[in-house]
């Protein structure tokens, strides 16, 4: 291989890799999961988050085929992609974020604190508390 191609091929190796878009360490990540509730009070059935669309079934009656009435939201933003509930989708998937990574090391707790120990006050710190004590002096003309 000649040299000028290795080095051409290192070079646009190092150029995709750090051209590729970063999610800053401590930025908010944020998923989406299904409302409790439809619009019409219904609460909720099967549901799952297959990392592009979030399904939400709303069932009737205990047992029914999660098919029958259910919602789809996009997972990228939590937007309403099929409303299959009779009108009663809610708009928005229910959004939680938090600022850390996926993967990213937990913090050790802090370690336990101890009590100061109560020190028996020495001659010279009597003095000292005395002297802070002290009114100052007046002088009269």
């Amino acid at each position: 291989m000649h040299p000028l191609s290795f080095t051409l091929s290192v070079l646009l190796a190092f150029v995709a890799v750090h051209a590729a878009p970063s999610q800053p360490s401590g930025a908010p990540t944020c998923t989406y999961s299904c409302p409790q509730v439809d619009e019409a009070g219904f609460g909720l059935g099967n549901n799952s988050n297959d990392g592009t669309t979030v399904f939400c079934s709303y069932p009737a009656f205990a047992g029914e085929p999660p098919n029958d009435f259910f919602c789809t939201y996009s997972n990228t933003d939590g937007h309403l992609t099929q409303d299959h509930d009779a009108g009663f989708c809610p708009a928005t998937a229910v959004q939680s974020c938090g600022s850390r990574r996926r993967g990213a090391l937990k913090r050790a707790p802090a370690p336990p604190m101890v009590a100061p120990v109560a020190r028996a006050l020495t001659p010279e710190m009597k003095v000292r508390a005395q002297l802070k004590k002290r009114q100052p002096v007046r002088v009269e003309a």
